[in-house]
């Protein structure tokens, strides 16, 4: 596992909010993020006894997940991993119209066998989405606001 500290010097900062994911196969969930949501691995935990331990990712600043190795320890969900989480991350980072990019994006991962669960669609609330499922389930929606449409919270509540 190449580590993106290794190579760049990441913007380390305090996590308003850092979701942890526990996920069956590391490996193949770093690679998922890496390779089909253009993530970037900032750090990994190996120990010699199970390998890779855990994983930070991050796409964009303030959109950080910790990856954590399950282990038969851990307390199973009922629920099942991932059901009923959902992350949204602003689709850019710099303000702008952003709809033709977020769909060639949806294309781009759909086409790598990225599942996606919505869109990209518009929403009442004036942006454009869509929803994938990561390996384990967990659902990340990436938005970007809709300037063409935009209109007042008042007519479409």
């Amino acid at each position: 596992m190449r580590s993106y500290m290794e190579e760049n010097k990441p913007d380390i900062y305090p996590m308003i909010l850092f979701p942890t994911f526990e996920v069956r196969d590391i490996e193949a969930s770093v690679d998922w993020y890496t390779r089909i949501l253009n993530f970037s691995l900032i750090f990994g935990m190996k120990d010699d006894q199970h390998g890779t331990r855990l994983a930070h990712v991050r796409r964009l600043k303030h959109q950080d997940i910790l990856l954590v190795a399950r282990t038969d320890s851990m307390p199973d969900d009922p629920a099942g991993m991932g059901r009923g989480v959902t992350i949204t991350c602003a689709f850019a980072d710099e303000p702008g119209d952003h709809i033709s990019a977020l769909d060639a994006f949806a294309a781009r991962i759909a086409h790598a066998g990225a599942v996606i669960l919505e869109g990209p669609m518009d929403r009442p609330w004036n942006t454009r989405d869509v929803v994938v499922r990561d390996p384990d389930g967990y659902r990340l929606a990436f938005t970007t606001p809709d300037f063409a449409r935009m209109r007042d919270f008042g007519s479409t509540l």
